[in-house]
């Protein structure tokens, strides 16, 4: 077989040019998908900005949608999601990032619309003042979060005295003092060409591309006497170590540590990356094994390496129950002081850096990741092939090199530690840093199978016997294989009192078979670079794998092994319980998590579809292993359906699906149709919180609908940042940060809801701005621009969601289960086509009907 090129290298592909007026283009191409990604990189982060100026990026990446001379507000994201494109930018510290998927035949309107959007942005001085509001209450919102606040507080302290200690999105004061001028001057000083790079990547050609770049970027000019760089305190790494404790609304604790690194262009990052994966990075690092797998005292706990331009910090994070806030806090310092390349096994050097080249790889599956990858490096790194360097420097490391950077990087000098614990709690700073420095003081001076790719240019269909059907979907254009198995049942076959034990039971069933402990299936898994998941949903149970084709002679018996002879461990129960209790606990402390976990039960009283999908805390704890072999014992025999997509060897998957595929499969459980709750109201309370959060939800029929296709249009023209709500409630009333619909379905039932989150005091005037939407929908037919448009982004969003290899073996899985012909989803995007503006307003009159909907409402 011919040898494959690296699937790392991307020099045969990619070419970098400039303009004579110094911007870069980097230009990658790419013909498996008919889409383009376009980035464009500004070097115009918080970490530029004067003291005076914080959040002033931010602002203006809100400020480049709301028009231009040529177009009004929001038509920039109107446009692009006419065609079936997606637009949206992100403000970082060190760059700020406009990003534009689309379909490939649209890429210069790309092109067209990002120039335009950003080099003649009107900056109105009323929708300046409109869009300052919102960013005040996004910052509220933030306060709400417990991860953002940790952040914020870490980030002040470990980066003090420089820019990177102020948040992105700015303070109160600067966000409210920024001016119209501040804008259009900060634009000239920053948005330079030659402060800026350009990429493409998907279905286009560098000849057709340099052309149009040069027509709609080359008129822009470089003006001189700009900070090219940002200014560091020098003695800010080497402060003594900083512990802060705050108490909040929240049901569990959270407890981060931060190190000061280098940035990402010192020779060491790289190590320190490799570092934090063997730490923190998954479930066989040291802290997974140490904290949740042998103490069992937190719910999650991680390292990472975050490097910027000219800083970084080493960052450990984990969620607990507050009364193990001290055990952890003595293990981690501890752990941490007394550090070596001999405290992790012998093989976690070598897993960590097969798994950290996968997920490089894995990032730039999609054109979409592949652009935002290749665009970091050309950008930060000054070019491309700054990766292969990147994975010479992850292939090369050793033990000795990981030890010196442990002992030159791994101590207290600067370390930042933050715990965020409910109130009230007897927690004094002054004990946990008398742990941190006692911990601390004890601190040392410092043969593979490669099988043949499908033959089978087409797709197959085999039923190996009743209710056991295989679907194979070859693609050898990745050397991967993605295998997707779903059963029929979930919680359908559960009990009224058994709520949340199909979803117990997936977690739990990953987690050990007859040969392999959870440790080793764990360990087996890293060290082939495979990713695997269970889930369970109100109808279906699935399975998901995704691997290097080249381990699948290891991979199938495994698969084999697990579905046959799942261990169902009594100390992995326990830990799955304690899981699934704090992942309940952690839905209940966001307003957005609650609402939704409580407007099932409220919609659909006396229903499976009603079912707590996760149970409550009370009922997951009480549940028994018997229980959980006798829910297996009703779920393994029902039908099912296995769908592999990627680089396989056909005739062993076949062999795999036949052992699996024995003649006394169950039917299908049927649901009966559900009855919808009788109150039309619901209030909860979350206390303690900044903003009110709504959902008013409009029954609709359930999959297979013949309305199916429209509701999906109709979710489209209101939702999204040239939708209807998004124009109404935020561009002109001003009244949010977020503001969406969305559209539930399942077999016998359906719901379109509207959401949004505000101040409380604008909650009324929120609801009826809904109403009015509403009234307005049914007295004005809608343009035929706004069907077209949310008739486009069905079909971009398809395209772009299928791109990965695993989303299309489940998908494929998922529709055969319930009983849909293959490519539903597409067929369904083909009716949805033909829908015509009358259809449209069939629609909004048989569903939006204002005395039908349900009103779901979470306050402060």
């Amino acid at each position: 077989m011919a040898q494959r090129p690296s699937p790392f290298d991307h020099s045969h592909q990619t070419q970098v040019a400039a303009l004579s007026n110094g911007l870069n283009v980097l230009v990658h191409e790419d013909s498996r998908f008919p889409l383009v990604a376009i980035r464009l990189f500004v070097r115009a982060g918080s970490a530029h900005e004067l003291p005076e100026q914080a959040g002033i990026s931010h602002m203006l990446e809100h400020m480049v949608f709301k028009g231009t001379a040529r177009r009004g507000k929001g038509r920039a994201a109107s446009e692009i999601e006419s065609v079936g494109g997606e637009l949206n930018a992100a403000t970082g510290f060190d760059a700020t990032t406009y990003i534009i998927d689309l379909p490939a035949k649209h890429w210069a309107l790309g092109l067209d619309v990002l120039q335009d959007m950003i080099f003649n942005a009107t900056i109105d001085p009323d929708e300046l003042e409109s869009e300052r509001q919102v960013i005040l209450s996004e910052m509220e919102q933030g306060d709400d979060d417990p991860h953002r606040r940790i952040f914020k507080s870490i980030q002040g302290s470990i980066w003090a005295d420089s820019p990177y200690a102020r948040p992105i999105i700015g303070y109160p004061e600067t966000v409210g003092s920024i001016t119209r001028d501040d804008i259009l001057e900060y634009i000239r000083d920053r948005y330079q060409p030659a402060n800026m790079l350009l990429v493409l990547c998907g279905d286009i050609r560098l000849d057709q591309v340099l052309g149009q770049v040069e027509a709609f970027f080359g008129g822009l000019l470089n003006h001189g006497g700009t900070r090219s760089a940002v200014s560091l305190p020098q003695a800010s790494v080497i402060r003594p170590p900083v512990v802060q404790v705050e108490q909040g609304p929240w049901q569990k604790a959270y407890v981060s540590l931060a190190i000061p690194i280098p940035g990402l262009r010192d020779v060491h990052s790289v190590g320190l990356d490799v570092l934090a994966q063997m730490l923190g990075g998954d479930r066989t690092s040291l802290l997974y094994r140490t904290f949740k797998y042998e103490q069992g005292i937190v719910d999650v706990i991680s390292a990472s390496a975050t490097t910027l331009d000219q800083v970084g910090m080493f960052f450990i994070q984990a969620r607990l129950d507050p009364q193990n806030i001290t055990r952890l806090w003595t293990g981690l310092h501890e752990m941490l002081g007394r550090l070596d390349i001999t405290a992790f096994p012998p093989e976690a050097l070598n897993r960590a850096k097969l798994n950290m080249e996968d997920s490089l790889f894995q990032s730039k599956e999609t054109f979409s990741g592949l652009a935002s990858k290749l665009g970091h490096f050309q950008f930060h790194e000054y070019t491309f092939n700054a990766e292969q360097a990147y994975l010479h420097l992850i292939r090369t490391i050793d033990a000795e090199q990981l030890r010196d950077m442990i002992r030159s990087y791994i101590r207290p000098q600067g370390l930042v530690g933050s715990v965020f614990t409910p109130r009230p709690a007897e927690l004094e700073t002054s004990e946990l840093t008398r742990i941190l420095e006692e911990k601390w003081s004890l601190q040392e001076s410092p043969k593979a199978h490669v099988h043949s790719a499908a033959t089978q240019a087409e797709r197959e269909v085999i039923h190996l016997a009743p209710g056991r059907t295989l679907i194979m979907l070859p693609d050898a254009s990745l050397p991967y294989t993605a295998l997707s198995m779903t059963w029929n049942g979930g919680d359908l076959l559960l009990r009224p009192g058994e709520q949340g034990l199909s979803e117990l039971t997936a977690r739990v069933w990953t987690k050990g078979t007859r040969s392999k402990t959870a440790v080793q299936l764990q360990d087996f898994l890293a060290d082939r670079a495979a990713r695997l998941s269970a889930g369970a949903g109100l109808e279906h149970l699935h399975l998901n794998v995704h691997f290097p084709s080249r381990f699948s002679t290891e991979m199938l018996p495994f698969l084999q092994e697990l579905i046959h002879e799942p261990a169902w461990l009594p100390e992995e129960l326990a830990r799955a319980k304690q899981e699934q209790s704090a992942a309940i606990a952690r839905t209940e402390d966001n307003a957005v998590g609650l609402a939704l976990r409580q407007t099932f039960p409220f919609l659909f009283p006396e229903h499976p579809y009603g079912y707590q999908r996760s149970g409550t805390i009370q009922g997951i704890e009480a549940v028994e292993r018997e229980q959980v072999m006798s829910f297996w014992n009703r779920q393994k025999d029902r039908s099912w359906v296995l769908a592999v997509s990627g680089d396989y060897d056909r005739d062993a998957v076949r062999a795999f699906a036949e052992t699996l595929a024995r003649p006394d499969a169950m039917a299908a459980p049927v649901p009966q149709p559900p009855r919808w709750g009788l109150e039309r109201e619901m209030l909860l309370q979350l206390k303690d919180r900044n903003q009110s959060h709504i959902l008013v939800i409009f029954p609709v029929p359930g999959l297979g609908h013949a309305h199916t296709p429209g509701l999906n249009v109709l979710r489209e023209v209101l939702a999204g940042q040239s939708g209807i709500l998004f124009r109404e409630l935020r561009d002109v009333q001003g009244l949010a940060y977020s503001v969406t619909a969305f559209l539930w379905q399942e077999t016998h039932a359906g719901f379109m809801a509207f959401y949004i989150g505000t101040s409380p005091e604008k909650e009324a005037v929120a609801v009826q701005g809904f109403q009015d939407v509403v009234q307005h929908l049914f007295d004005n037919e809608q343009p035929e621009s706004e069907l077209e448009r949310a008739k486009n982004l069905l079909w971009g969003d398809y395209q772009r969601n299928r791109q990965r290899l695993i989303v299309r073996s489940h998908e494929t899985a998922e529709e055969i289960a319930r009983g849909f012909e293959m490519d539903h989803s597409l067929k369904l995007i083909e009716q949805a086509r033909r829908l015509t503006i009358q259809d449209l307003a069939s629609l909004i009159q048989e569903y939006l009907q204002w005395d039908k909907a349900y009103l779901v409402r979470v306050q402060p």
